[in-house]
């Protein structure tokens, strides 16, 4: 009864019906410490403060939900299925301790059968694409160099290493061409960055590449499904972490409260405006993704290199992602002695998934595409449309036969400024410090801001743990 309790609550969650009270403050509230956004970095900074002794504590998220770049999508049955960010792997342990403290378990992944490929027009299946020696070499030699790079970063703090302006100075595709990678490569290299970074190898700094593998472990677990990271899924969807992890704080959550205005006063009080109040503070953490936080006036206190950090984010070009799940009577590919993956060089879609529920009592195909690659599919309808005669190119003519699809489509999503960043070169070396050092009594978390677990929601809670530790010691000091 406990998990179908929990679909009901990740449900609920996912339409849009807030399980928290929206509370109306006062004109003026005292706190020791304010924290903008209610998604896991948030939440687990607010957390971490209760339990090192910070006696008050306010969590400010403007959405009508917790959960951030995680989301819940009702399925039939009272299952869910995530919009947003979804799986966990080994060395992830910070996510999952706090997903074991909120009472959300895990289950595997389901991997079991045959992937399917489509590179340069051939279609294979197996544990690997097909290729010949040479493609095989080709991208090994490049991707343990590439390894070999990012484990001699300093880590958390690639800006700091010896080399670090050459390597962000140019870009990944740059580098590749410069290393004489072979088309297959290249375009094996495209998938990654496509699917795990939502942009191509053209755009995205090769310091930052490098980065971003060194904090989640290396190529080889952002690439691997089975074993990587994306081993495991939570039982009644990831974002029931961060709806369990509200309630545990016990009405510290306002909901529908977006933060308008931050003033760090020189009399040691950092004054929060949102539309309901005004918050007085002894320290604030600003626990969101770096473009969102154009969203909020910092009147006094932003250094220039953190407003550089932030304005130089936003202007970022990246692909606007949309996670569309196509759902059946039951998955069939299974039968077939697929696993339900794809991994495709075709615009159309990204990456396809099997995200069926644990008791396979359905079937779910989730898809990631951008509308931006292919016009015929900016609109829901032509997507519900066009994804099943997609997938049936791999899975036969049983793909026509769905009966409904979910999506979430975060280029349009109102306090998210998409869900994945592909950061272009000087960024990294120009501000990078920026990301995590404190501007007077404001502090920052968010999974960008992470040494480790960079993008994901491990790195979101590891963040959320380290900016209450910094606020505990400035209290304290």
């Amino acid at each position: 009864m406990r998990n179908r309790r929990e679909f009901l609550i990740g449900g609920a969650a996912a339409l849009g019906f807030s399980l928290l009270p929206t509370r109306l403050v006062c004109a003026e509230t005292k706190v020791d410490v304010v924290v903008i956004g209610g998604g896991l970095a948030g939440l687990s900074t607010a957390h971490n403060l209760l339990r090192q002794g910070v006696k008050s504590v306010v969590v400010l998220e403007a959405r009508d939900r917790v959960g951030g770049r995680t989301l819940n999508l009702p399925l039939p049955n009272n299952h869910v299925v995530e919009g947003g960010g979804e799986w966990i792997g080994p060395g992830q342990d910070r996510i999952a301790a706090f997903a074991a403290e909120m009472g959300v378990e895990t289950f595997d992944a389901f991997y079991e059968g045959e992937g399917l490929y489509e590179i340069q027009g051939l279609v294979s299946k197996g544990l690997l694409p097909e290729m010949s020696a040479a493609q095989g070499y080709d991208f090994t030699r490049l991707a343990t160099t590439l390894q070999g790079m990012a484990d001699q970063l300093p880590l958390g703090q690639p800006w700091q290493a010896n080399n670090a302006k050459s390597l962000d100075s140019i870009t990944l595709a740059s580098w590749l061409h410069s290393q004489s990678a072979a088309a297959w490569t290249v375009e094996a290299f495209r998938i990654i960055t496509r699917a795990v970074l939502s942009g191509y190898p053209e755009r995205i700094s090769l310091l930052w590449f490098l980065h971003y593998i060194q904090s989640s472990g290396g190529l080889l677990g952002i690439a691997l499904n089975d074993n990587g990271l994306q081993d495991l899924r939570f039982v009644g969807g990831s974002q029931l972490v961060s709806i369990n992890a509200a309630k545990a704080l016990q009405g510290r959550v306002h909901l529908n409260e977006p933060v308008e205005e931050v003033s760090d006063h020189a009399n040691g009080v950092v004054e929060v405006v949102t539309r309901r109040g005004r918050y007085h503070a002894s320290r604030v953490v600003v626990a969101m993704a770096p473009a969102d936080t154009l969203r909020i006036d910092f009147k006094t206190g932003l250094s220039d290199q953190r407003k550089e950090l932030v304005q130089r984010w936003a202007g970022l070009t990246k692909l606007p992602i949309i996670k569309h799940s196509v759902i059946y009577d039951k998955p069939f590919w299974r039968d077939a002695g697929f696993n339900g993956s794809v991994v495709t060089d075709r615009a159309p879609l990204q990456l396809v998934f099997d995200n069926s529920p644990q008791d396979a009592s359905i079937g779910v195909l989730t898809a990631f595409l951008s509308a931006a690659e292919v016009p015929a599919m900016a609109s829901k309808p032509e997507r519900a449309r066009l994804v099943p005669q997609e997938l049936s190119r791999y899975f036969g003519p049983k793909a026509l036969s769905s009966i409904g699809y979910v999506e979430k489509d975060w280029s349009t999503d109102p306090w998210s400024i998409g869900c994945i960043t592909p950061l272009t070169k000087g960024i990294l070396t120009a501000a990078g410090p920026a990301l995590r050092e404190p501007v007077g009594r404001i502090h920052w978390a968010g999974t960008e801001s992470s040494e480790i677990g960079c993008g994901y929601m491990d790195g979101a809670v590891r963040s959320g743990e380290r900016a209450a530790v910094e606020v505990v010691a400035a209290l304290k000091a």
